[in-house]
């Protein structure tokens, strides 16, 4: 194998894009703890990313056996990276992650680092397969990194954006497990065989061309019904819940100045727009493919959800220049699947 290629194994491996999604976690939170925003931010940047990155690797390597039967073009089951280096770029990353921590903040950011940590593993090994811990430890895991920008002391006035920002995981984990229904995407061409793949804070899926029907289901996730119910009441909730983080955010902006709730309202309808689009189609065609779509935007959305927040918290400027993110992490995503 090529340099270039084992490369861009790598990247697949710990969907290296979608980190586009984790700085925004930081900012907010130091702006919702009111602490200024700047360099001695990289710091907590950086080992929140290699978390991040740690935890994509560690869940590739807990699904080597099912992603070998549905997923065989993955890293790991393709051959690309042998089980073996998967979790050893887990553990290498994490200690990295926790090493940075230690570096850069002391035992004062560990108190954060540690629990973000322990939510991102016991979410790959432990709770995934459950429809209700599953969201509960994937909110807590994007709470806690939150925090992390607030930091230790600061934690209660940044509790309510972290909420905002779990309210959001824990409806799109929800939502993405509809995209393990195997069944016809009428209308697409398409045969859905997509499978929850969740580090810590993203989601990793695929969707395979086909003709023909089936209704099996792949175990532990969601079910197929040929009315779609279930993906049209997930997508019902989901967008439920951004309509929630949507306001949530307008009344977190109501103590900041004229300009920053001018600009929180319109990020956070960007927001609304860009969360609510997919679960709006997966609502009106219930298949799989419009779920993976729905899922894809809903992760891409945490950068504008992060934007409004920081707004919301008297930081607008500090949210339009994150809003630069956004375009790239949508694009690069076409690459390097961010479900």
């Amino acid at each position: 194998m090529t340099a270039r290629r084992r490369l861009a194994a790598y990247a697949r491996l710990t969907r290296l894009p979608a980190g586009l999604t984790v700085p925004g976690d930081i900012l907010a939170g130091a702006a919702a703890g009111g602490t200024p925003v700047g360099p001695r931010h990289l710091g907590p940047v950086a080992s929140s990313l290699c978390l991040y990155w740690g935890g994509m690797a560690l869940n590739d390597y807990v699904d080597r056996e099912v992603d070998a039967r549905e997923r065989p073009d993955r890293p790991v089951p393709s051959g690309a990276v042998s089980p073996a280096a998967a979790l050893t770029t887990a553990v290498a990353l994490t200690a990295a992650g926790l090493g940075l921590t230690a570096l850069a903040e002391g035992r004062r950011g560990l108190c954060t680092a540690v629990p973000l940590t322990a939510a991102i593993w016991t979410y790959d090994i432990l709770a995934k397969e459950s429809p209700t811990a599953g969201p509960l430890v994937m909110a807590a895991a994007r709470a806690l990194d939150v925090l992390r920008g607030a930091g230790p002391g600061r934690l209660t006035t940044a509790l309510p954006t972290a909420l905002l920002s779990g309210v959001h995981t824990a409806a799109v984990t929800t939502l993405s497990r509809h995209e393990a229904a195997y069944g016809t995407c009428a209308g697409e061409g398409t045969i859905g065989a997509v499978v929850v793949e969740a580090g810590g804070i993203a989601l990793e899926g695929r969707i395979e061309r086909s003709h023909g029907t089936t209704a099996s289901d792949s175990p532990g996730h969601g079910t197929d019904d040929v009315s779609g119910r279930p993906v049209r009441d997930a997508a019902l909730r989901s967008l439920g819940a951004t309509a929630v983080v949507t306001v949530g955010i307008c009344l977190a902006a109501e103590d900041a100045g004229r300009r920053d709730r001018i600009i929180a309202g319109a990020l956070a309808l960007g927001f609304l727009s860009a969360a609510g689009a997919g679960s709006l189609a997966a609502l009106r065609k219930p298949t799989p493919y419009r779920v993976r779509r729905a899922v894809a935007a809903q992760i891409h959305a945490m950068v504008p959800l992060q934007c409004a927040l920081l707004a919301a918290a008297g930081r607008s400027g500090t949210g339009l220049a994150l809003l630069a993110a956004y375009p790239p992490a949508r694009r690069l995503g076409r690459k390097v699947s961010p479900t």
